[in-house]
């Protein structure tokens, strides 16, 4: 899927694309967005880092 069409089918902005893009947080509002774009669960596209140790 490119990235303009994931956009369109989530209702999601070229801003929070380019934030995934650079690794930069996204909200789970738009997490959730795309998990339902995608026909998938946020376990399926995101992973917990543990930035304390």
């Amino acid at each position: 899927m490119k990235k303009k069409d994931l956009m369109e089918q989530a209702g999601i902005s070229s801003f929070s694309i380019r934030k995934l893009n650079r690794g930069e947080n996204v909200t789970t509002d738009v997490l959730g967005k795309i998990c339902k774009a995608l026909g998938c669960t946020l376990d399926d596209i995101c992973e917990f880092e543990d930035t304390d140790k």
